[in-house]
């Protein structure tokens, strides 16, 4: 029998590529000095590719990884440096959205129908690559592609790789720590046993993780010239002072903001999380992960005060489990239902809508997958995603 998924993943490919390029010429800048208008952290970043070591606020000053590939890039190529961060997050973007689908594809084993839109959906997510394009000088993409690899490793049982992956994102950005204890999390999920070699590796290599990290720090210190506290914020002021700085801002908002991140998804990934708990409970890898990256991104917020490009860091996890509730829809006329979804998913994310009708889609949508599911023609599955069973990468 002819195996058509070399063709398929090719025009899938194809299709989210356009997609990309469509929301790179939507959104980014690429005329010349471009940095000149760039803002919030994007100019201690750019000021760092210029300049590696450059004594930078805290806590740019450390995430050193996406400065760091640009400047060389740089020296090598002769490109400008804002020609480069574009290129940088473009390419990084794209990997993250191209990993997603084969996530959904191959290790949820879901239809493809469902996970090339959900990789549609990805690309649009407003925190995710159009604000990124629109203001490239920055280390989300990196970020992005780092999370969703490490997030299909520990899936998979690949510690080693795992581990590497997080280690290598933390002088991106410090966040790719909070993803270290979830392979051990993972592990006794699966095995109901602290004393599982497998957790016990996880515990070991969060261990090596964290104590990586911190010899980094030291050493970036050294390269820079200067102290910075660690989870301290903006002037280095410490750790309280960064949490009274963040709480500060974003008051009567940041229910909206945590909203607009993924508008109704959030409602179907509660959905899908409700039933994954009937079926599983705490035995659903893909449940505990997102209660670990939630729990990860509401202490984040203590921290910072952009709210979106906080909780954006949850979007793998969030469409994934999006992507399982909707891949069970009956029939033709389900798809086209659960096309146009998608389709309101994509135009409030991109804006199209205006704030207080953007609300009135969400809660338009929200009927819809509600009268999908009380139809028929979308049900939770009688047997759980591919991903559920015993993960099948080598251990270690």
């Amino acid at each position: 029998m002819t195996d058509h998924r070399p063709s398929r993943r090719a025009w899938t490919y194809l299709a989210l590529a356009a997609v990309t390029l469509i929301n790179v010429i939507s959104h980014a800048d690429v005329q010349k000095e471009a940095h000149t208008r760039r803002f919030g952290d994007a100019l201690s970043y750019y000021q760092m590719s210029v300049q590696t070591g450059a004594p930078v606020e805290n806590p740019f000053a450390l995430r050193m990884l996406s400065p760091w590939l640009v400047h060389r890039a740089q020296l090598l190529t002769g490109l400008s440096f804002d020609t480069l961060w574009l290129a940088l997050t473009v390419i990084a973007t794209f990997a993250a959205i191209l990993v997603f689908f084969e996530f959904l594809w191959n290790h949820l084993r879901l239809q493809l129908f469902t996970a090339a839109l959900m990789a549609v959906a990805l690309s649009c997510t407003f925190w995710y690559a159009p604000y990124a394009f629109s203001n490239a000088a920055l280390v989300d993409p990196l970020n992005n592609l780092v999370y969703v690899v490490a997030l299909w490793l520990a899936f998979r049982g690949r510690l080693v790789a795992f581990t590497i992956v997080v280690v290598v994102g933390a002088l991106n950005k410090e966040t790719a720590l909070l993803l270290a204890p979830l392979y051990p999390v993972l592990a006794w999920t699966r095995r109901r046993s602290l004393r599982d070699r497998q957790v016990l590796l996880g515990l070991a290599a969060t261990v090596v993780a964290i104590g990586a990290y911190i010899g980094y720090r030291m050493w970036a210190q050294q390269v820079i010239g200067a102290s910075y506290g660690f989870g301290a914020g903006q002037a280095n002021g410490g750790l309280l002072e960064n949490f009274r700085f963040a709480l500060a801002g974003g008051k009567d908002t940041t229910q909206l903001s945590i909203f607009a991140t993924f508008h109704f998804f959030w409602l179907i990934f509660a959905y899908g999380l409700y039933h994954l708990w009937r079926r599983q409970g705490l035995r659903s890898e893909l449940l505990v992960a997102s209660v670990w990256l939630f729990g990860c991104c509401l202490v984040g917020r203590l921290l910072a005060t952009d709210t979106g490009r906080v909780f954006v860091m949850m979007a793998p996890i969030v469409l994934a489990v999006t992507a399982v509730v909707l891949d069970q829809h009956r029939g033709e006329k389900a798809r086209l239902w659960i096309g146009l979804l998608i389709a309101g998913y994509v135009a409030v994310s991109l804006r199209w809508v205006p704030v207080p009708a953007g609300l009135v889609v969400d809660l338009v949508a929200g009927i819809g997958f509600g009268l999908l599911v009380h139809t028929g023609l979308l049900r939770p599955p009688r047997r759980p995603p591919a991903d559920f069973p015993e993960p099948v990468g080598e251990p270690g």
